[in-house]
């Protein structure tokens, strides 16, 4: 298990007797011969004296020693930690440490002076990371309610550590911002995600969730901004360039959408995972597929399907393709007035089915991977109906009705 602080460390500081009570001597002598139990006593006294409760030093030596029982109480061999004969748990070492750490930095800063500072500093930057673990584990158990106020004080405490502590301070506000979303509260939600995108957060989800909830406001330009914005505080990520693609799509600037599209194209074509390769391969089809350009949809969802044959993502978006397309002549021959005896409307019907049958194989692909997936269930089941395939049909809806049922 990682180490929050390494114990050589504190071998190296070294000690002025002259300047300290004998609390103090005593609670370093003892942290430095991992006597930790008597140092916590010790160095308690020595927190609490009116001759060392205002150095810097007394705090400092607090938080090591409590670092280094937090260190020994999350090693899996106990011993070394149940012989220290401390009545406290992970987290209330960590709060203890963070404590001290904090404090010291406070004095130091009052003082002017930078002894400690360095140390205080690192070892106060894993103690809140140990405590992101400790809050996300809460998360985890999906008590989200009691986790927001966790993280909500790592936040507050990274703030001594400045410009340090920004990294673990952005991973924590993300994480009271899902809490949040979890628990039906998007305003507050919204509110971090913006702080967020303002800060430059490495996390795309933020961008994504923003750009959500302004599109559904009906606010296109500032969803384009915020896809913009994560686009540059998150040049790797395929899934925001698609989202970008889409959205200049959407309002009919197809020039950006299309140099988005080619951005996502050049990224798959140089990228050397083949998983995410072929997922970049994939969302370019789908950018290509939805700005009408077929054929050149077809050639990147192949090169997508010569990486990885048998798979959910190009064959789901490639059978997505020709029933989308399929749907589209059905509705082209119902625009036709039933005066016209040209045969335009049984042309586009039977080309609407020949169509749909070139989709079921994509389709069956994906069902190969997934027999449970249910847009793909719910696709061939309107395609059976079309092609009157009862048997298939009766099929395809008692799956479906068994997935509404939990069976």
């Amino acid at each position: 298990m990682r180490k929050v602080f390494l114990f050589v460390a504190i071998m190296a500081i070294g000690f002025s007797a002259t300047a300290q009570t004998m609390k103090v001597q005593s609670a370093y002598s003892d942290m430095k011969n991992k006597r930790l139990g008597y140092a916590v006593k010790n160095i308690d006294e020595a927190c609490e004296h009116e001759d060392t409760k205002a150095d810097a030093k007394t705090w400092h030596y607090a938080g090591l020693i409590y670092t280094s029982l937090l260190d020994a109480a999350m090693q899996e061999d106990q011993k070394f930690f149940k012989k220290q004969k401390v009545e406290l748990t992970s987290e209330q070492l960590a709060d203890k440490a963070k404590a001290a750490f904090i404090k010291s930095i406070e004095l130091e800063k009052t003082a002017g002076t930078n002894e400690f500072m360095a140390i205080n500093i690192t070892t106060l930057n894993n103690i809140l990371i140990t405590q992101l673990d400790f809050a996300l584990a809460v998360f985890n158990k999906q008590q989200f309610t009691e986790a927001i106020p966790l993280f909500e004080e790592i936040v507050k405490s990274s703030i001594a550590i400045g410009k340090g502590g920004s990294e673990v301070a952005l991973k924590s506000k993300y994480c009271i911002a899902l809490a949040y979303e979890y628990t039906k509260q998007k305003d507050k939600a919204t509110e971090i995600y913006r702080e967020l995108a303002k800060s430059g957060s490495k996390e795309e989800a933020v961008y994504i969730s923003l750009y959500a909830t302004n599109k559904a406001a009906k606010e296109m330009e500032k969803a384009i901004n915020v896809l913009k914005i994560g686009r540059k505080n998150i040049p790797s990520s395929y899934k925001i360039i698609a989202l970008l693609s889409g959205a200049y799509q959407e309002i009919g600037n197809k020039e950006e959408s299309n140099k988005n599209i080619e951005a996502l194209i050049n990224m798959a074509d140089t990228c050397k995972d083949i998983d995410m390769k072929n997922s970049i391969y994939v969302l370019a089809g789908d950018s290509k597929r939805d700005a009408g350009s077929i054929d050149e949809a077809l050639i990147i969802y192949d090169k997508a399907l010569t990486i990885k044959p048998i798979q959910i993502e190009a064959n789901f978006s490639k059978g997505v393709m020709y029933f989308n397309s399929a749907i589209d002549k059905i509705e082209q021959a119902q625009k036709i007035p039933e005066t016209d005896m040209s045969g335009a409307y049984d042309k586009l019907i039977a080309e609407s089915k020949e169509t749909f049958k070139i989709a079921i194989p994509f389709f069956e692909n994906v069902l190969s991977q997934n027999p449970n997936h249910y847009k793909t269930l719910n696709a061939l089941k309107t395609i059976y109906s079309r092609l009157e395939m009862k048997d298939k049909y009766t099929e395809v809806s008692a799956k479906i009705e068994a997935l509404r049922q939990g069976k």
